[in-house]
């Protein structure tokens, strides 16, 4: 496949004005020529490297769309290759239109991640680079989009080509302490990256008419979920997403908990608790302008049950909880003290239908990354599972072999430990070959 000259649509198909579709390989200029007619008489085979040329693109003597080329030789280029991207009209139809040219001047279609595996092949960019690129397109907020663009250009993969290099011949035994600490540092960031690349679920839970659907209606800014004074109305889950600060989440509008008889108000109560436990945040909500009820008291010892087992958990699975009290704006009838204090969860008062208390409840929600949302540009930021699995390793075991020369015992291991570390290094970048830490 590396030898073969493959073309790809490499922008999203009908979301924008201009699509992009990438020709890469060593006939990539010439069945671009094919199929290419400039304004001015010009030969693509033959045009200096970085240079646009605007003109239509045809297929069988008929004009399929109007667009602008650009050439790339192999060392200018993204994949490492001979490399023509041909920017036409974002429409559907012209983007397919275009990339059916070039498969029948004789281009194999790929997907976008076969050029990104190019790229990765011929030295271009490493593993977490190739990551990045890959989440780039699907960003859920410009802070996302800041973070991955810098990862994309290596800061992160910089990072870690530091610490292997500190890690040289003769220095290792000297550099460890320092090489743990700057691990310790760095797996500090991946709550954060992975919370920007995959939003977090954040549930919202309450008895009826509570106002969950005002409340995530509020969140949105805009009316998405069904809001009537019926109690019971909302029935299913309903996931919508939604900002905060520049972190994505998930919301998660449920049916509420009390004992019914009705069918279909039973299935919602089990899809919440299900909800519930799959959570990475619980918004508890309580009316302010009505005292506690059997069925809010009931919600709480459930959620806290769920609380408690997550904490037995694993870091990636532990949920959290913040109590909120709706309706402020109405005569206050609820005392919170009933609950007990024994949770200590973070308690926001607000009032969804008039606005008010939001910015407590935000902050309550994205505390945990306040270091992060003002974000100093080319910061290494892990955002993967894969990255932390083996950076959590690597520091795992620099904490063995600093223990072991800290207590002047099992030095002989020391070297072991060491050639592990790199290994684990190595392999986050995607770069890790046998012979490397051959004696």
């Amino acid at each position: 496949m590396n030898r073969e000259t493959i073309a790809s649509i490499v922008t999203p198909i009908g979301e924008g004005g201009i699509g992009v579709v990438q020709v890469s390989g060593p006939r990539s200029r010439e069945i671009v020529n094919t199929v290419f007619r400039g304004k001015r008489s010009v030969d693509l085979r033959t045009v200096p490297s970085r240079t646009l040329h605007y003109g239509k693109i045809y297929m069988h003597e008929r004009a399929v769309d109007e667009v602008i080329v650009n050439t790339l030789r192999e060392e200018d280029s993204y994949t490492g290759e001979d490399l023509v991207e041909v920017n036409c009209h974002g429409g559907i139809q012209a983007v397919k239109k275009t990339l059916e040219c070039m498969l029948s001047a004789g281009a194999q279609e790929a997907d976008w991640e076969a050029l990104t595996e190019r790229a990765r092949m011929n030295g271009k960019i490493d593993l977490i680079q190739a990551e990045a690129y890959g989440e780039i397109p699907q960003a859920k907020t410009r802070l996302s989009a800041k973070v991955l663009v810098d990862q994309y250009h290596g800061v992160l993969s910089s990072f870690i080509r530091g610490l292997i290099k500190n890690m040289g011949y003769g220095k290792s035994e000297q550099q460890l302490p320092h090489i743990r600490e700057r691990l310790s540092e760095i797996l500090e960031t991946a709550a954060f990256g992975r919370a920007i690349t995959s939003p977090r679920r954040l549930v919202i839970a309450g008895r009826p008419n509570v106002g969950k659907s005002t409340l995530i209606n509020a969140l949105l800014k805009e009316e998405r979920s069904i809001v009537h004074g019926e109690p019971g109305t909302t029935r299913d889950a309903i996931d919508v997403l939604v900002e905060v600060s520049g972190i994505p989440f998930t919301i998660v509008d449920t049916a509420g908990m009390r004992e019914t008889i009705d069918t279909v108000e039973k299935l919602g109560v089990s899809e919440t608790r299900n909800q519930l436990r799959a959570a990475d945040t619980i918004l508890y909500l309580l009316d302010s302008s009505i005292p506690i009820e059997n069925e809010d008291r009931e919600l709480f010892e459930s959620i806290m049950e769920i609380s408690r087992d997550s904490q037995k958990c694993s870091d990636s699975r532990r949920n959290s909880v913040i109590i909120v009290v709706n309706k402020m704006d109405l005569s206050q009838k609820l005392d919170t003290s009933v609950l007990g204090r024994e949770h200590a969860f973070p308690l926001c008062r607000i009032s969804a239908l008039q606005y008010q208390g939001f910015s407590a409840l935000e902050e309550a929600l994205t505390g945990e990354f306040s270091e992060f949302i003002q974000y100093t540009p080319k910061r290494a930021i892990i955002f993967t599972g894969r990255q932390q699995k083996h950076l959590s390793r690597a520091f795992e075991i620099s904490e063995k072999c600093v223990c072991c020369i800290q207590e002047n015992k099992g030095l002989g291991n020391v070297s072991n430990y060491v050639s592990e570390i790199k290994r684990e290094l190595q392999r986050c970048i995607g770069e890790y070959r046998f012979s490397d830490f051959s004696p």
